[in-house]
């Protein structure tokens, strides 16, 4: 069978029994019950999967569809994802996310009536999101949003992008639709220029190998849906949609998808939401979409993202690693770990380790970072006896090897993110030991020693 949600779940409970959560009691996600539970489970520095087994929808009614969120919460459930030992969580798994990156499995289109997304087909007047358990998630948002990926077609190339965008409750069969992804956003400048509506889909459920392959750095023009497979380790399914047919395909082996128009020139007031930041994306103006269909798995899972927390972060911050790690070794071989640490919510700031070979590479390998992408905003370059996935130690080597007035840069005046409110600045911290001038050595107990000395053989 096809990678699905429901089986990783149950693969998941079968291997790690702690890894999932299952809530039977009835929640209201509408009224923060679902953000509430997570939030208890953070404070508790708990991060299982949890299966909100029943959940209300919009209209007071309990909901066909049950809920799942925290699915990326700890990066060995991610190392699991990729069939990877858990072992493996910190610089392996972002080295397999670099090797994946490179890899493409051509997707395979197969017959609606073999696809498990079609097995109940909503369109039109049968249409209503109300049905939804759609989570209000903070206490300012503007409503409940739908928080997964969505698809869209280049019109002229043809290939699909697949990113995480949310959208906002607005009717039985309308949404608004923040846009904050660079590919999205140029697809869809594209469609609008031609006063075309544009097509979309939201991806409410998968296996999560699926949503891990959405959020590599990859070039415009990469056919998503065939980079995807490499993540998933075998080809993604498609099946054609119900409202453009085999013009657009969409993936077969989905728990729930919308499928919508975005009508050009169209936009209504959208946020504030808690965003990945931890702070509320500011109210503006958005795109809308008109639903056409809904097609889902009988009892389908609807997947959730609680936003600004670990398992959002690492859903974002690993896959980057790789791609920042194959970004580096192009130029630079002696790079040993990249990181994008929590603390900077897995987007904005990251940590790279070095075998330094000449004063002034610190700062060269920072450079190159911050061109990768341009949602970095603090760099900092340590040496290859530091763990970047310790932040401990990379604190250490930030205030011990550091001089501020020399390898502290500031970069002005050049775009950074939208959703965070540091302004048009980055900093690269060159935090790695000097070679120009004398510098103390790091202590450490003789290597003979700790092979020597067994520690079970002390403590009991």
């Amino acid at each position: 069978m096809a990678k699905n949600l429901g089986d990783f779940i149950s693969q998941l409970k079968e291997l790690f029994p702690d890894d999932v959560l299952e809530i039977k009691r009835t929640i209201n996600p509408d009224n923060y019950d679902a953000t509430a539970i997570l939030e208890h489970l953070d404070k508790a520095n708990r991060f299982p999967l949890v299966h909100f087994k029943s959940a209300k929808n919009l209209l007071g009614e309990e909901s066909e569809y049950s809920l799942v969120s925290n699915v990326f919460g700890t990066r060995e459930r991610c190392a699991t994802i990729l069939d990877l030992p858990r072992d493996q969580s910190k610089m392996p798994l972002s080295i397999e996310f670099a090797r994946r990156e490179k890899l493409r499995m051509t997707a395979e289109n197969i017959a609606k009536s073999d696809a498990p997304v079609k097995e109940i087909v909503e369109v039109d007047d049968q249409v209503d999101l109300r049905k939804l358990p759609m989570v209000r998630h903070y206490e300012m948002d503007l409503g409940p949003y739908i928080t997964m990926a969505v698809v869209m077609r280049d019109p002229d190339e043809g290939f699909y992008d697949v990113s995480f965008v949310k959208s906002v409750y607005k009717g039985p069969r309308k949404l608004g639709t923040v846009r904050h992804s660079p590919h999205i956003d140029r697809i869809f400048a594209k469609y609008e220029k031609r006063g075309e509506p544009v097509p979309i889909i939201n991806v409410l459920g998968h296996h999560p190998g699926f949503y891990l392959g959405t959020l590599a750095l990859a070039p415009w023009g990469t056919n998503d849906y065939d980079a995807i497979g490499a993540y998933l380790g075998e080809p993604l399914r498609l099946t054609p949609s119900e409202t453009w047919g085999d013009k657009f395909m969409v993936p077969a082996d989905a728990e729930l998808i919308i499928e919508g128009v975005m009508p050009p020139g169209v936009r209504e007031i959208a946020n504030p939401f808690g965003e990945v930041t931890r702070h509320y994306q500011a109210q503006c103006l958005s795109p809308i979409t008109d639903v056409t269909a809904v097609t889902h798995r009988r009892g389908a899972k609807m997947q959730d993202i609680f936003s600004g927390h670990q398992g959002h972060w690492s859903l974002g911050g690993i896959p980057k690693e790789g791609s920042i790690y194959n970004a580096l070794q192009r130029k630079y071989p002696n790079v040993k770990a990249v990181h994008l640490p929590d603390s900077g919510c897995g987007r904005f700031s990251c940590y790279v380790s070095i075998d330094k070979r000449h004063e002034g590479e610190a700062k060269a390998v920072a450079l190159e970072v911050l061109t990768s992408a341009r949602q970095f905003q603090w760099v900092v370059i340590v040496d290859d006896d530091v763990d970047v996935f310790n932040e401990r130690d990379v604190v250490w080597a930030v205030v011990t090897a550091t001089n501020p007035k020399r390898d502290i840069s500031y970069i002005e005046n050049v775009s950074c993110s939208f959703i965070t409110a540091m302004g048009h600045s980055k900093v690269i911290v060159d935090a790695t030991r000097p070679h120009d001038i004398a510098f103390p050595s790091v202590i450490k107990v003789p290597d003979a020693a700790m092979e020597r000395i067994k520690l079970e053989e002390w403590i009991n």
